[in-house]
């Protein structure tokens, strides 16, 4: 059992409250209504689908429950604080706040302390058990998802959940990549991936488009950009930190990029070192079926316990798993 139980994703009181037209709707023409029209249209169908409405929730309940909670990577800016939560991220505080000079982050809302440091985002060096573990924006950028999700598992208490941010695909930078495939997330597993295949690499810094999730909502996708042919924009500021495997002065032409990309990437091979990208892509509905082929390959033993649909406008989606 759950240590904490949000409402359903489908919360029918809470539904009718943003939608005043729906209130007399009896509950089965509600539930006929969210399946036609709620995903299509983006509706919000719960008090926590949305990333500041999902930050009030738990915070509370973390503060009043006294819940222990991890949050990975939380970069420059905690999603949660207080006495009760501890951080995990590949660098130190002061590490962080070194490299976030320059780049118009800010460095007043890094955390004083970094409790765990894994280098690449080994979480073996956690050496604690949570209620609670939180990531935003995580999960994509691991090479081997089992592994992290296994790893997770093995620092979560009984009931503990698991709660995640994650880019949709359809509404950021990958919306002309392909879905992730089940297979493709055991074929990483089966071979210990620890570093990004080149291939993903190279799409990556070549056929991104723009990261408004506004205009995807209005079905406005941009074109497939080469490398960088537009400044970096404010969400591609840590990838920029972390190797400069993007960065585009302008000085060079397209097969000289592709060149300094394949050495970088060849160096970065053999230090065994960190490379941000997006090694998956999802929507809701296929995070959704790849968790639960996972539980059903006896492959990981979290649980998928809420998923929420993307919301309008935004261009993340909220699921939280749980620890049996």
């Amino acid at each position: 059992m759950a240590i904490i139980t949000p409402p359903p994703t489908l919360d029918l009181d809470y539904y009718r409250q943003m939608y005043p037209e729906l209130n007399n709707f009896p509950d089965v023409v509600l539930m006929e209504h969210y399946k036609r029209f709620a995903v299509e249209q983006g509706r919000s169908t719960c008090a926590y689908d949305r990333r500041e409405y999902l930050q009030v929730m738990l915070q509370n309940t973390i503060d009043n429950s006294h819940l222990k909670t991890l949050e990975i990577s939380p970069w420059d800016s905690p999603f949660l604080r207080g006495d009760n939560v501890k951080y995990f991220e590949v660098m130190s505080a002061e590490d962080v706040r070194k490299a976030t000079v320059g780049v118009k982050r800010n460095v007043d809302t890094l955390p004083k302390k970094i409790d765990f440091v894994g280098a690449k985002g080994d979480l073996s060096v956690v050496n604690e058990k949570f209620d609670i573990v939180f990531s935003a924006h995580v999960i994509e950028h691991c090479p081997d998802l089992i592994e992290h999700f296994r790893n997770v598992s093995k620092i979560l208490n009984a009931g503990g959940l698991y709660v995640l941010i994650v880019p949709d695909k359809r509404y950021c930078f990958d919306y002309y990549h392909s879905e992730s495939t089940i297979s493709e997330v055991i074929e990483a597993f089966a071979g210990k991936r620890k570093i990004p295949n080149l291939s993903t690499v190279i799409n990556f810094a070549y056929t991104r488009t723009h990261n408004s999730a506004i205009f995807h909502w209005f079905g406005e996708h941009g074109e497939r950009y080469g490398y960088r042919k537009i400044p970096p924009m404010e969400g591609d500021a840590r990838a920029e930190i972390l190797g400069e495997y993007f960065f585009d002065d302008g000085s060079e032409v397209d097969y000289q990029k592709l060149a300094r990309l394949v050495k970088k990437y060849a160096d970065a091979l053999k230090e065994n070192a960190y490379i941000s990208v997006h090694n998956w892509r999802f929507t809701p509905d296929s995070f959704g079926y790849i968790i639960n082929m996972l539980n059903k390959f006896n492959l990981i033993d979290l649980r998928l316990f809420r998923l929420c649909h993307t919301v309008w406008g935004r261009l993340a989606f909220v699921a939280m798993l749980e620890k049996p």
